[in-house]
């Protein structure tokens, strides 16, 4: 699946490319700045989104095209993982982001970056315009295909299976494809792999010295899927400690075992699989860190990632 689309043109001022779809709200970041040679930029956007608008649909901007000018928007998830890393350098474009489980949740941050790698002279101006459209993450008609989408095209109430325009494909392959499932002209400019398992991850760090375990929570939400097939635990650490260990125990919403035993770093199980998907609303995860190094205080980087199905 395509995960992005980069349109770049020659430069045209912000209006030219305002939102103009009535079913997406528009969340604004302006950065006009003097910025001098050598120097980095780094504006932090954080989203306050209504609670149903958690579904960024397209990344739009436009800036002044100064020389030597390096422009990149990183957008990050609540437990820190970069999901995007956006080129901005060409005067104008808009990103596409795949969908439609990849829904955004309050947690999730962007980080414009300006670097003015111009040395021939002491400063240049920056002036640029970026655009979050993001729209309703409902499925209106519970079969993934999201309301912003199916209100856009006027196809509410009809099944994602429906070749709505008859051009021989249905609105869920012309919804991943990019094409229009009003236009009988109008193709997938791919074809889609449309597979709907969701894979979400939740992790944080712990600092554990001799003998003394450390205990963090963490949380995972599905967005769309409500029951989970699998479970993966995944530890980074540079300490050469003895005996040592992270153990994660996972719950459900009700803080019952979703997972019987536990998953263990290093030498112990790392992933299950469950032969049937266990439904959660949520998954709370216990992760427990020690080792018995005298002289060490030991730094584990922990993350679960679990992935949910219908």
């Amino acid at each position: 699946m395509r995960k992005q689309l980069l349109l770049s043109l020659p430069f045209l001022s912000f209006a030219a490319l305002a939102n103009t779809n009535p079913h997406l709200e528009t969340y604004k970041q302006s950065v006009n700045q003097t910025i001098y040679k050598g120097q980095r930029v780094n504006i932090p956007v954080k989203f306050n989104l209504p609670a149903d608008r958690h579904h960024l649909v397209t990344l739009g901007y436009d800036n002044n095209q100064p020389n030597a000018m390096d422009c990149k928007i990183e957008i990050y998830n609540g437990a820190n993982q970069r999901l995007h890393n956006l080129d901005c350098r060409a005067g104008w474009g808009e990103h596409k982001f795949a969908t439609p489980i990849e829904y955004w949740q309050d947690n999730y941050r962007a980080v414009i970056s300006v670097y003015n790698a111009d040395f021939t002279k002491p400063s240049q101006r920056f002036d640029g315009n970026f655009r979050f459209n993001y729209g309703e993450s409902t499925s209106i008609d519970n079969d993934h295909l999201p309301t912003w989408w199916k209100k856009t095209y006027e196809v509410v109430g009809l099944d994602a299976n429906t070749d709505y325009d008859g051009d021989g494909f249905s609105l869920i392959q012309e919804y991943f494809g990019n094409s229009k499932p009003n236009d009988a002209t109008s193709y997938p400019d791919h074809d889609p792999v449309i597979d709907f398992d969701e894979q979400i991850s939740a992790g944080t760090s712990l600092y554990a010295s001799f003998g003394t375990p450390v205990t963090k929570w963490v949380e995972i939400t599905p967005y769309n899927n409500k029951k989970v097939k699998s479970l993966e635990l995944v530890v980074n650490t540079t300490a050469n400690a003895r005996n040592q260990s992270v153990v994660a125990f996972i719950y459900n919403e009700n803080n019952e075992r979703v997972y019987p035993s536990y998953l263990k770093y290093p030498s112990g199980t790392l992933s299950v699989s469950f032969d049937e998907p266990v439904d959660v609303q949520k998954l709370k995860i216990e992760l427990t860190a020690r080792h018995y190094s005298s002289n060490i205080n030991a730094r584990y980087d922990a993350k679960v990632n679990a992935v949910f199905t219908e």
